[in-house]
């Protein structure tokens, strides 16, 4: 996955300031809910043993950036 096409640290933590604010933006929603399924999906391979070491953990870890829903996408 190319660096461009994940969601950066400093995007989460800019996440969770605008989340504590309550001052969510457009595609936010997308974002948390990506963030959310990857726990979930690292969470379930952990407990089923499938993550021996550090390395596969590592490779687990980015978040893909989501794509512009339908309704988000601007007109053309």
């Amino acid at each position: 996955m190319k660096e461009e096409d994940r969601i950066t640290s400093d995007e989460i933590a800019a996440l969770i300031e605008r989340t504590e604010a309550r001052a969510l933006k457009e595609g936010d929603a997308e974002m948390i809910t990506a963030i959310i399924k990857k726990m979930v999906e690292i969470e379930g391979l952990y407990k089923e043993g499938k993550i021996t070491s550090g390395r596969k953990l590592r490779r687990l870890i980015p978040i893909p950036r989501p794509k512009p829903s339908e309704e988000n996408k601007p007109d053309e």
